[in-house]
Protein backbone atom coordinates (compact mmCIF):
# COMPACT_ATOMS: atom_id res chain seq x y z
CA UNK A 1 0.00 0.00 0.00
CA UNK A 2 1.43 3.33 -1.04
CA UNK A 3 1.98 5.79 1.81
CA UNK A 4 1.21 9.35 0.80
CA UNK A 5 -0.11 12.26 2.85
CA UNK A 6 -3.39 12.74 1.07
CA UNK A 7 -5.06 15.95 -0.03
CA UNK A 8 -8.29 16.59 -1.91
CA UNK A 9 -6.25 17.59 -4.97
CA UNK A 10 -4.30 14.35 -4.78
CA UNK A 11 -7.44 12.22 -4.32
CA UNK A 12 -9.09 13.76 -7.38
CA UNK A 13 -6.08 12.73 -9.52
CA UNK A 14 -6.29 9.06 -8.52
CA UNK A 15 -7.46 7.02 -11.52
CA UNK A 16 -8.92 3.49 -11.55
CA UNK A 17 -6.75 0.57 -12.65
CA UNK A 18 -7.43 -3.01 -13.64
CA UNK A 19 -7.10 -4.05 -10.01
CA UNK A 20 -7.95 -2.48 -6.69
CA UNK A 21 -5.16 -0.38 -5.19
CA UNK A 22 -4.87 1.58 -1.94
CA UNK A 23 -3.25 4.84 -0.84
CA UNK A 24 -2.43 5.30 2.85
CA UNK A 25 -3.18 8.62 4.54
CA UNK A 26 -2.12 8.34 8.21
CA UNK A 27 -2.84 6.28 11.34
CA UNK A 28 -3.98 3.32 9.20
CA UNK A 29 -6.58 5.34 7.29
CA UNK A 30 -6.44 4.69 3.57
CA UNK A 31 -8.47 5.20 0.42
CA UNK A 32 -9.24 2.27 -1.86
CA UNK A 33 -9.57 2.92 -5.60
CA UNK A 34 -11.62 0.25 -7.39
CA UNK A 35 -11.72 -0.60 -11.12
CA UNK A 36 -15.23 0.86 -11.24
CA UNK A 37 -13.82 4.26 -10.30
CA UNK A 38 -15.28 4.19 -6.78
CA UNK A 39 -13.02 5.64 -4.07
CA UNK A 40 -13.77 4.15 -0.65
CA UNK A 41 -12.30 5.15 2.70
CA UNK A 42 -11.19 2.26 4.92
CA UNK A 43 -9.67 2.06 8.36
CA UNK A 44 -7.44 -0.81 9.47
CA UNK A 45 -7.29 -1.64 13.18
CA UNK A 46 -6.34 -4.33 15.66
CA UNK A 47 -8.83 -5.50 18.30
CA UNK A 48 -7.80 -8.04 20.92
CA UNK A 49 -4.84 -9.12 18.79
CA UNK A 50 -6.89 -9.61 15.62
CA UNK A 51 -6.46 -7.32 12.64
CA UNK A 52 -9.59 -6.06 10.88
CA UNK A 53 -10.72 -3.24 8.67
CA UNK A 54 -13.91 -1.30 8.09
CA UNK A 55 -15.40 1.03 5.52
CA UNK A 56 -15.90 4.68 6.45
CA UNK A 57 -17.83 5.63 3.32
CA UNK A 58 -17.23 6.70 -0.26
CA UNK A 59 -15.42 9.79 -1.48
CA UNK A 60 -16.51 12.54 -2.18
CA UNK A 61 -19.66 11.97 -0.06
CA UNK A 62 -17.22 11.46 2.81
CA UNK A 63 -14.55 14.12 2.43
CA UNK A 64 -10.94 13.79 3.52
CA UNK A 65 -11.71 15.79 6.68
CA UNK A 66 -14.75 13.62 7.39
CA UNK A 67 -12.74 10.43 6.95
CA UNK A 68 -10.02 11.63 9.35
CA UNK A 69 -12.65 12.59 11.94
CA UNK A 70 -14.33 9.17 11.63
CA UNK A 71 -10.94 7.47 11.96
CA UNK A 72 -10.27 9.38 15.18
CA UNK A 73 -13.74 8.38 16.45
CA UNK A 74 -13.02 4.70 15.75
CA UNK A 75 -9.63 4.94 17.46
CA UNK A 76 -11.34 6.42 20.53
CA UNK A 77 -13.75 3.47 20.64
CA UNK A 78 -10.87 1.02 20.40
CA UNK A 79 -9.15 2.77 23.30
CA UNK A 80 -12.28 2.07 25.36
CA UNK A 81 -12.34 -1.60 24.38
CA UNK A 82 -15.22 -1.19 21.93
CA UNK A 83 -15.14 -3.03 18.63
CA UNK A 84 -16.06 -0.29 16.09
CA UNK A 85 -17.70 -2.65 13.56
CA UNK A 86 -19.85 -4.40 16.18
CA UNK A 87 -20.74 -1.03 17.67
CA UNK A 88 -21.87 0.21 14.26
CA UNK A 89 -24.03 -2.90 13.80
CA UNK A 90 -25.63 -2.34 17.19
CA UNK A 91 -26.37 1.28 16.36
CA UNK A 92 -27.98 0.26 13.06
CA UNK A 93 -30.01 -2.46 14.76
CA UNK A 94 -31.21 0.00 17.37
CA UNK A 95 -32.17 2.48 14.66
CA UNK A 96 -34.05 -0.25 12.81
CA UNK A 97 -35.84 -1.27 15.99
CA UNK A 98 -36.80 2.34 16.54
CA UNK A 99 -38.31 2.42 13.06
CA UNK A 100 -40.15 -0.88 13.51
CA UNK A 101 -41.45 0.13 16.93
CA UNK A 102 -43.07 3.41 15.96
CA UNK A 103 -46.72 3.71 16.90
CA UNK A 104 -47.73 3.64 13.22
CA UNK A 105 -45.82 0.42 12.51
CA UNK A 106 -47.26 -1.27 15.63
CA UNK A 107 -50.76 -0.05 14.68
CA UNK A 108 -50.39 -1.54 11.20
CA UNK A 109 -49.24 -4.84 12.70
CA UNK A 110 -52.09 -4.75 15.24
CA UNK A 111 -54.65 -4.22 12.49
CA UNK A 112 -53.25 -7.11 10.46
CA UNK A 113 -53.08 -9.58 13.34
CA UNK A 114 -55.87 -8.55 15.69
CA UNK A 115 -58.52 -6.85 13.55
CA UNK A 116 -58.87 -9.24 10.64
CA UNK A 117 -62.19 -10.52 11.99
CA UNK A 118 -63.62 -7.04 12.50
CA UNK A 119 -66.01 -5.51 9.98
CA UNK A 120 -64.78 -3.26 7.20
CA UNK A 121 -66.66 -0.40 8.84
CA UNK A 122 -64.83 -0.90 12.15
CA UNK A 123 -61.48 -1.15 10.40
CA UNK A 124 -62.36 1.98 8.46
CA UNK A 125 -63.03 3.84 11.71
CA UNK A 126 -59.64 2.69 12.98
CA UNK A 127 -57.94 3.99 9.82
CA UNK A 128 -59.73 7.34 10.06
CA UNK A 129 -58.77 7.70 13.72
CA UNK A 130 -55.12 7.10 12.86
CA UNK A 131 -55.09 9.42 9.86
CA UNK A 132 -57.00 12.34 11.33
CA UNK A 133 -56.11 12.33 15.02
CA UNK A 134 -53.50 9.85 16.21
CA UNK A 135 -50.67 9.53 13.67
CA UNK A 136 -50.06 13.29 13.31
CA UNK A 137 -49.19 13.38 17.02
CA UNK A 138 -47.44 10.07 17.78
CA UNK A 139 -47.21 8.14 14.51
CA UNK A 140 -43.42 8.40 14.23
CA UNK A 141 -42.82 8.10 17.96
CA UNK A 142 -41.53 4.91 19.55
CA UNK A 143 -44.57 3.22 21.04
CA UNK A 144 -42.79 2.83 24.39
CA UNK A 145 -42.25 6.60 24.54
CA UNK A 146 -45.92 7.57 24.15
CA UNK A 147 -47.00 9.47 27.26
CA UNK A 148 -50.27 10.38 28.93
CA UNK A 149 -49.61 13.95 27.78
CA UNK A 150 -49.54 12.69 24.16
CA UNK A 151 -52.83 10.87 24.66
CA UNK A 152 -54.42 13.93 26.25
CA UNK A 153 -53.31 16.08 23.33
CA UNK A 154 -54.85 13.61 20.88
CA UNK A 155 -58.15 13.56 22.78
CA UNK A 156 -58.35 17.35 22.98
CA UNK A 157 -57.46 17.71 19.30
CA UNK A 158 -60.14 15.16 18.40
CA UNK A 159 -62.78 17.12 20.30
CA UNK A 160 -61.72 20.37 18.62
CA UNK A 161 -61.73 18.77 15.17
CA UNK A 162 -65.19 17.22 15.48
CA UNK A 163 -66.71 20.43 16.88
CA UNK A 164 -65.21 22.41 14.00
CA UNK A 165 -66.18 19.92 11.27
CA UNK A 166 -69.74 19.63 12.55
CA UNK A 167 -70.17 23.36 13.13
CA UNK A 168 -70.86 22.68 16.78
CA UNK A 169 -73.54 20.02 16.22
CA UNK A 170 -71.38 17.36 17.92
CA UNK A 171 -69.23 17.61 21.06
CA UNK A 172 -66.52 15.29 19.81
CA UNK A 173 -66.62 13.31 23.06
CA UNK A 174 -67.67 10.04 21.40
CA UNK A 175 -64.90 10.30 18.79
CA UNK A 176 -62.33 11.11 21.48
CA UNK A 177 -63.40 8.13 23.58
CA UNK A 178 -63.21 5.85 20.54
CA UNK A 179 -59.74 7.17 19.75
CA UNK A 180 -58.65 6.43 23.33
CA UNK A 181 -59.92 2.86 22.92
CA UNK A 182 -58.00 2.46 19.65
CA UNK A 183 -54.86 3.92 21.23
CA UNK A 184 -55.12 1.65 24.25
CA UNK A 185 -55.69 -1.44 22.10
CA UNK A 186 -52.54 -0.78 20.05
CA UNK A 187 -50.38 -0.01 23.07
CA UNK A 188 -51.62 -3.06 24.98
CA UNK A 189 -50.73 -5.14 21.92
CA UNK A 190 -47.24 -3.59 22.07
CA UNK A 191 -47.05 -4.54 25.76
CA UNK A 192 -48.11 -8.09 24.99
CA UNK A 193 -45.39 -8.34 22.33
CA UNK A 194 -42.74 -6.91 24.70
CA UNK A 195 -42.28 -3.58 22.93
CA UNK A 196 -43.80 -1.36 25.60
CA UNK A 197 -44.31 -1.56 29.35
CA UNK A 198 -47.04 0.93 30.28
CA UNK A 199 -50.44 1.96 28.93
CA UNK A 200 -50.62 5.78 29.09
CA UNK A 201 -54.31 5.83 28.11
CA UNK A 202 -55.26 4.61 31.58
CA UNK A 203 -54.09 7.84 33.21
CA UNK A 204 -56.52 9.93 31.12
CA UNK A 205 -59.46 7.54 31.24
CA UNK A 206 -61.72 10.07 33.01
CA UNK A 207 -60.68 13.23 31.17
CA UNK A 208 -63.35 12.94 28.46
CA UNK A 209 -66.82 12.35 29.83
CA UNK A 210 -69.09 9.97 27.95
CA UNK A 211 -71.86 11.96 26.27
CA UNK A 212 -75.34 11.58 27.52
CA UNK A 213 -77.20 8.91 25.57
CA UNK A 214 -80.45 9.99 24.01
CA UNK A 215 -82.51 6.83 24.43
CA UNK A 216 -84.97 5.85 21.74
CA UNK A 217 -88.61 6.76 22.30
CA UNK A 218 -91.90 5.73 20.78
CA UNK A 219 -93.30 8.04 18.12
CA UNK A 220 -96.39 10.08 18.89
CA UNK A 221 -99.58 9.49 16.89
CA UNK A 222 -98.86 12.65 14.93
CA UNK A 223 -95.35 11.48 14.08
CA UNK A 224 -96.60 8.05 13.07
CA UNK A 225 -99.15 9.61 10.73
CA UNK A 226 -96.50 11.85 9.20
CA UNK A 227 -94.07 8.95 8.78
CA UNK A 228 -96.53 6.79 6.86
CA UNK A 229 -98.06 9.57 4.74
CA UNK A 230 -94.90 11.56 3.98
CA UNK A 231 -92.50 8.73 3.12
CA UNK A 232 -94.28 7.88 -0.19
CA UNK A 233 -93.83 11.55 -1.19
CA UNK A 234 -90.09 11.55 -0.48
CA UNK A 235 -88.43 12.79 -3.67
CA UNK A 236 -85.01 11.30 -3.01
CA UNK A 237 -83.85 8.08 -4.63
CA UNK A 238 -86.19 5.09 -4.74
CA UNK A 239 -83.52 3.04 -2.97
CA UNK A 240 -83.55 5.34 0.05
CA UNK A 241 -87.36 5.45 0.02
CA UNK A 242 -87.52 1.64 -0.05
CA UNK A 243 -84.97 1.43 2.78
CA UNK A 244 -87.27 3.78 4.69
CA UNK A 245 -90.24 1.46 4.22
CA UNK A 246 -88.15 -1.49 5.42
CA UNK A 247 -87.31 0.59 8.49
CA UNK A 248 -90.99 1.13 9.22
CA UNK A 249 -92.10 -2.45 8.59
CA UNK A 250 -89.35 -4.65 10.05
CA UNK A 251 -88.03 -3.39 13.42
CA UNK A 252 -84.50 -3.72 12.01
CA UNK A 253 -81.66 -1.47 13.04
CA UNK A 254 -80.50 1.02 10.41
CA UNK A 255 -77.11 -0.69 10.13
CA UNK A 256 -78.83 -4.03 9.45
CA UNK A 257 -80.83 -2.47 6.63
CA UNK A 258 -77.72 -0.86 5.20
CA UNK A 259 -75.78 -4.15 5.36
CA UNK A 260 -78.57 -6.31 3.92
CA UNK A 261 -77.46 -8.53 1.02
CA UNK A 262 -79.58 -10.22 -1.60
CA UNK A 263 -78.29 -13.72 -0.91
CA UNK A 264 -79.64 -13.49 2.63
CA UNK A 265 -83.19 -13.15 1.28
CA UNK A 266 -85.30 -16.25 0.70
CA UNK A 267 -88.28 -15.05 -1.33
CA UNK A 268 -89.74 -18.54 -1.58
CA UNK A 269 -89.94 -19.07 2.18
CA UNK A 270 -90.32 -15.37 2.89
CA UNK A 271 -87.40 -15.11 5.28
CA UNK A 272 -84.32 -12.95 5.63
CA UNK A 273 -81.45 -14.71 7.41
CA UNK A 274 -78.87 -12.28 8.77
CA UNK A 275 -75.51 -14.02 9.45
CA UNK A 276 -73.67 -13.54 12.72
CA UNK A 277 -71.22 -10.99 11.36
CA UNK A 278 -74.04 -8.70 10.24
CA UNK A 279 -75.68 -8.45 13.64
CA UNK A 280 -74.96 -6.70 16.88
CA UNK A 281 -73.42 -9.12 19.39
CA UNK A 282 -72.71 -11.54 16.50
CA UNK A 283 -76.02 -13.40 16.70
CA UNK A 284 -77.85 -15.00 13.75
CA UNK A 285 -81.17 -13.27 13.14
CA UNK A 286 -84.15 -14.49 11.13
CA UNK A 287 -86.77 -12.01 9.92
CA UNK A 288 -90.14 -13.26 8.57
CA UNK A 289 -91.15 -11.25 5.50
CA UNK A 290 -94.57 -9.61 5.58
CA UNK A 291 -96.55 -8.92 2.41
CA UNK A 292 -95.50 -5.27 2.54
CA UNK A 293 -91.80 -6.11 2.91
CA UNK A 294 -92.09 -8.69 0.13
CA UNK A 295 -93.45 -6.06 -2.24
CA UNK A 296 -90.81 -3.49 -1.30
CA UNK A 297 -88.01 -6.01 -1.83
CA UNK A 298 -89.44 -7.11 -5.18
CA UNK A 299 -89.45 -3.48 -6.28
CA UNK A 300 -85.93 -2.95 -4.99
CA UNK A 301 -84.75 -6.09 -6.79
CA UNK A 302 -85.50 -4.34 -10.08
CA UNK A 303 -83.11 -1.59 -8.98
CA UNK A 304 -80.20 -3.45 -7.36
CA UNK A 305 -80.83 -7.16 -7.87
CA UNK A 306 -77.61 -7.53 -9.85
CA UNK A 307 -75.54 -6.20 -6.93
CA UNK A 308 -74.49 -7.57 -3.57
CA UNK A 309 -76.24 -5.05 -1.34
CA UNK A 310 -79.99 -4.60 -1.33
CA UNK A 311 -79.67 -0.87 -0.64
CA UNK A 312 -76.35 0.26 -2.16
CA UNK A 313 -75.18 3.84 -2.08
CA UNK A 314 -76.15 5.29 -5.43
CA UNK A 315 -73.06 7.44 -5.83
CA UNK A 316 -70.43 4.99 -4.61
CA UNK A 317 -68.07 3.28 -7.03
CA UNK A 318 -70.06 0.63 -8.92
CA UNK A 319 -72.79 1.14 -6.29
CA UNK A 320 -70.94 -1.33 -4.05
CA UNK A 321 -70.82 0.82 -0.90
CA UNK A 322 -73.47 0.91 1.79
CA UNK A 323 -75.78 3.83 2.29
CA UNK A 324 -74.12 6.36 4.57
CA UNK A 325 -75.10 6.02 8.20
CA UNK A 326 -76.67 9.49 8.14
CA UNK A 327 -78.84 8.79 5.08
CA UNK A 328 -81.94 7.38 6.77
CA UNK A 329 -81.96 9.95 9.56
CA UNK A 330 -81.56 12.69 6.94
CA UNK A 331 -84.50 11.21 5.03
CA UNK A 332 -86.64 11.32 8.20
CA UNK A 333 -85.75 14.96 8.75
CA UNK A 334 -86.52 15.74 5.12
CA UNK A 335 -90.07 14.32 5.38
CA UNK A 336 -90.75 16.43 8.45
CA UNK A 337 -89.72 14.11 11.29
CA UNK A 338 -87.06 16.37 12.77
CA UNK A 339 -85.86 14.95 16.09
CA UNK A 340 -86.94 11.40 15.18
CA UNK A 341 -84.19 8.80 14.69
CA UNK A 342 -84.20 5.41 13.03
CA UNK A 343 -83.96 3.75 16.43
CA UNK A 344 -87.22 5.38 17.51
CA UNK A 345 -89.12 3.08 15.13
CA UNK A 346 -87.86 0.05 17.05
CA UNK A 347 -89.00 1.65 20.29
CA UNK A 348 -92.38 2.39 18.69
CA UNK A 349 -92.83 -1.22 17.56
CA UNK A 350 -91.81 -2.55 20.96
CA UNK A 351 -94.19 -0.21 22.81
CA UNK A 352 -97.21 -0.78 20.58
CA UNK A 353 -96.79 -4.53 20.28
CA UNK A 354 -96.48 -4.93 24.04
CA UNK A 355 -99.58 -2.79 24.45
CA UNK A 356 -101.46 -5.09 22.07
CA UNK A 357 -100.51 -8.13 24.15
CA UNK A 358 -97.86 -9.80 22.00
CA UNK A 359 -95.55 -12.18 23.84
CA UNK A 360 -92.39 -10.55 25.18
CA UNK A 361 -90.28 -13.41 23.81
CA UNK A 362 -91.60 -12.80 20.28
CA UNK A 363 -90.98 -9.06 20.40
CA UNK A 364 -87.50 -9.40 21.92
CA UNK A 365 -86.53 -12.04 19.39
CA UNK A 366 -87.71 -9.87 16.53
CA UNK A 367 -85.81 -6.88 17.91
CA UNK A 368 -82.73 -9.16 17.82
CA UNK A 369 -81.91 -8.40 21.42
CA UNK A 370 -79.00 -10.65 22.31
CA UNK A 371 -79.55 -13.77 24.38
CA UNK A 372 -77.21 -13.65 27.36
CA UNK A 373 -76.48 -17.37 26.97
CA UNK A 374 -74.40 -17.49 23.79
CA UNK A 375 -74.70 -21.27 23.37
CA UNK A 376 -78.44 -21.10 23.68
CA UNK A 377 -78.60 -18.12 21.33
CA UNK A 378 -76.78 -20.01 18.59
CA UNK A 379 -79.64 -22.51 18.37
CA UNK A 380 -82.82 -20.47 18.93
CA UNK A 381 -82.63 -17.77 16.24
CA UNK A 382 -85.64 -19.44 14.57
CA UNK A 383 -87.59 -19.92 17.80
CA UNK A 384 -91.23 -18.70 17.82
CA UNK A 385 -90.95 -18.27 14.04
CA UNK A 386 -94.61 -19.02 13.29
CA UNK A 387 -96.10 -16.53 15.78
CA UNK A 388 -93.38 -14.03 14.90
CA UNK A 389 -94.36 -14.31 11.23
CA UNK A 390 -97.95 -13.42 12.14
CA UNK A 391 -96.74 -10.65 14.44
CA UNK A 392 -94.59 -9.10 11.70
CA UNK A 393 -97.53 -9.17 9.28
CA UNK A 394 -99.72 -7.59 11.95
CA UNK A 395 -97.04 -4.98 12.59
CA UNK A 396 -96.80 -4.07 8.89
CA UNK A 397 -100.59 -3.73 8.80
CA UNK A 398 -100.48 -1.51 11.89
CA UNK A 399 -97.89 0.71 10.20
CA UNK A 400 -100.10 1.01 7.12
CA UNK A 401 -103.05 1.90 9.35
CA UNK A 402 -101.22 5.04 10.47
CA UNK A 403 -102.00 6.76 7.16
CA UNK A 404 -105.72 6.49 7.87
CA UNK A 405 -105.50 8.40 11.16
CA UNK A 406 -107.02 11.66 9.90
CA UNK A 407 -107.16 14.73 12.14
CA UNK A 408 -104.99 12.88 14.62
CA UNK A 409 -104.30 14.56 17.93
CA UNK A 410 -100.86 14.33 19.49
CA UNK A 411 -100.39 11.95 22.45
Amino acid sequence: MAAVKLSDVKIKTLKPKDKVYRILDADRLYIEIRPTGAKVWRFKFVFQGKESSMSLGEYPSISLADARALKDEMRAKLAKGIHPVEDRKNIKAQALAETLNTFDSIAEEFKLKRMSTKSEIYQGKFDVALTKDISPIIGKKNVSDVTAADVLKILNNTVDRVVKESNGRFTGASAALENRRFLGAVIRYAIATLRAENDPTYAVRDVIKRPRVNHARALTKEERYKARTSLPKYNGTQTVKNAGFILLYTMLRAIEIRKMQWHWIDFENRLIRFPEEAMKKDRIHVLPISDQVFNVLKQQYEISGDQVLVFPAIYSKKNEGMLAKETLNSMLEYIGLKGVTTHDFRATASTLLYEKGYEEAWVEKQLAHAESNRTKASYDHSKHLKPRRKMMQDWADIVDSWKDQQNVQPN
